[in-house]
């Protein structure tokens, strides 16, 4: 794989190569922004740009810690999908020899001692404002991050869609999620079907009737089992979880030239 240069690291940056040669030899700083200097050097690590000796640090260190940082469940039914990804993804990464951590919020913004940072349903600009602290890599799972340069997780909703069609017909069918994923996505997968419920609150009175399509083990006990009327396509699974470590493996060996968006089947 061919190694990237600092054309690459400016060109990522949207600076000049003299800007990249400044920053990461710390010299001349009169001459850029904190924000450029964060922009450089998260790609820099990202890429393992050589021969950067800060680079090179960031590679040869790894603390054997994944943060995984969940905003705050409210309802029932968020913490109930919530705790079933935790409790798989923790497993699984705890059996590849890796420390998680959970958190629901961050003291400091600014994170020293994890080879990686999940971030499960962030929003796209409190991510960005992780990003911009935070040297080591950002996985967002469930959240749509409108830049390339982050890997993201999530399940594929077209996939989701024709399954739906092809059970019930098109149209004839309403896609019930418990509320967990970031604005994007939740536009992305309305308008796949503009008629997609997201279940936020604890009323579950009000949820549709007739024909639903769901992801979520915890709709699916609401519902009941073995309903002809309820399709049941699931999105805590072995095969997402395989996902984001494959993700988190490339992201922290600064493995080039591979899609970062992956979408579930």
């Amino acid at each position: 794989m061919e190694r990237i240069t600092i054309k690459d690291v400016a060109r990522l940056a949207d600076v000049s190569v003299a800007t990249v040669s400044y920053i990461v030899n710390g010299i001349h700083e009169d001459r850029y922004t904190p924000d450029t200097k964060r922009k450089v050097l998260q790609i820099v690590n990202l890429y393992n740009y050589q021969p950067s000796r800060l680079a090179q640090s960031f590679a040869l260190s790894k603390s054997r810690n994944v943060i995984i940082l969940t905003d705050k469940q409210e309802s029932i039914l968020q913490k109930a999908e919530s705790y079933d990804f935790l409790m798989l993804f923790c497993k699984t990464f705890e059996s590849l020899g890796y420390n998680p951590i959970i958190q629901t919020h961050l003291e400091n913004t600014r994170v020293d001692m994890a080879d990686a940072i999940i971030c499960f349903g962030m929003e796209e600009d409190k991510f960005r404002r992780f990003a911009q602290e935070n040297f080591v890599p950002l996985i967002s799972v469930n959240g749509k991050i409108n830049d390339e340069l982050f890997f993201q997780v999530w399940q594929d909703f077209e996939r989701v869609m024709q399954k739906g069609g092809e059970k019930f017909g098109k149209n004839n069918f309403t896609p019930v999620l418990v509320d967990m994923y970031n604005a994007v996505l939740k536009q992305e997968i309305r308008a796949l079907a503009e008629n997609t419920v997201f279940v936020a609150g604890n009323d579950l009175s009000k949820l549709p009737k007739g024909n639903v399509v769901i992801v979520h083990s915890s709709l699916r006990e609401v519902y009941g089992l073995g309903r002809s009327e309820v399709l049941y396509f699931p999105a805590n699974t072995q095969a997402r979880q395989d996902a984001i470590i494959d993700c988190f493996k490339k992201a922290t060996e600064r493995v080039q030239g591979t899609v970062h968006t992956v979408r579930v089947k």
